[in-house]
């Protein structure tokens, strides 16, 4: 039945159930369903084997995958991957099954406390996990892999739309702060051969760019440290991609003040960032801001709140660029 032909008690009984589609497309990416489904298809029988998984358990699974769109039953009663199913191999370039991971592993949890942090309108992260999100992830090296490598994942799919929509022609020297195992500087990279790159991240960050898991990085200096304390200097542009939406406003100034004095004279900063959605309008960054509720002292903020950011660091803004990603591109001179 279609939405539309629904009662409002109907249509909110299946906004209640939501969670249990997300689940079923997890533990798709979890089992690696995508990458033991062959072109020709599979029985559930065969599939179940081949994983170690309960035939019946399996075959439920995948009827449920089946109506989400992620797999498909032909007449021979074989299961073949849909499009968006082929997204959670782990092989394709379009794969989001790390952050299919990294969600549910790591982001699902902290929603169980959802009603207390909006009564307290504080992060709920450190009560949970016993430490700040960022102090957690240094001291726990195999969460912070699972942290990177699912941001790198979803990183990696939203390159190509950003370097659609904006120019990194002529910066010979482009710095990367917080950007994860490398994944999107890597994509500048080789976009733009004749540029050097500089990934500014902490330490887990760096060893996972050492070991190539956001991709090759050419020319590139991989620094250990932290944007609060120091920006390599010398820099054409400076990236901030998905890191000032954590920081509360008084911190995003400091980061962006580090910015610009650290760049060259003609230097610019570009901010990649979903910016805060409409009212009453549907749209991911809603949600996504309930996750920054819980998590950081973050949040979505619309164009004019960055730009009035911008100002107080003594930086103006020069474009907003829409993406088909769920991020906008924010390019920033000196005043």
């Amino acid at each position: 039945m279609a939405e539309m032909d629904l009662s409002p008690p109907q249509q909110a009984i299946r906004l209640l159930m939501g969670f249990i589609a997300a689940r079923a497309v997890y533990a798709a990416a979890k089992l690696g369903l995508a990458d033991a489904i062959p072109a020709e298809g599979v029985s559930a029988g065969r599939l179940a084997a081949q994983i170690g998984a309960d035939p019946s358990g399996l075959e439920r699974l995948l009827r449920a995958l089946s109506g989400l769109g992620v797999v498909m039953l032909g007449e021979s009663g074989r299961y073949r991957l849909t499009p968006r199913g082929e997204t959670l191999r782990k092989d394709s370039p379009q794969s989001i099954r790390d952050y299919a991971i990294y969600v549910h592993e790591f982001l699902y949890d902290l929603f169980e406390d959802l009603v207390p942090g909006v009564c307290g309108g504080n992060p709920i992260v450190e009560a949970k996990l016993g430490a700040p999100l960022f102090a957690y992830l240094q001291q726990h090296p195999d969460k912070a892999a699972l942290f990177h490598a699912g941001l790198a994942n979803r990183g990696r799919v939203e390159a190509p739309a950003i370097l659609e929509a904006s120019s990194f022609a002529g910066c010979r020297k482009i710095v990367d702060l917080g950007g994860g195992n490398g994944a999107f500087l890597s994509a500048i990279l080789a976009a733009y051969p004749e540029a050097s790159g500089v990934l500014l991240e902490r330490g887990a960050a760096i060893a996972s760019a050492r070991r190539g898991e956001g991709g090759p990085l050419p020319r590139c200096a991989l620094v250990e440290g932290d944007y609060f304390n120091a920006v390599p200097a010398g820099g054409d542009v400076y990236v901030l991609k998905r890191v000032l939406f954590d920081h509360t406003a008084g911190e995003v100034v400091q980061i962006l003040r580090r910015c610009r004095d650290a760049m060259a004279p003609q230097g610019k900063v570009v901010i990649i960032e979903g910016l805060a959605g409409a009212p009453n309008e549907p749209s991911l960054a809603h949600l996504m801001d309930l996750t920054f509720l819980l998590a950081t002292t973050g949040r979505m903020r619309t164009e004019a709140e960055y730009k009035n950011l911008l100002q107080q660091a003594g930086l103006r803004l020069d474009k907003c660029l829409a993406t088909r990603a769920d991020v906008s591109v924010l390019e920033a001179a000196r005043a």
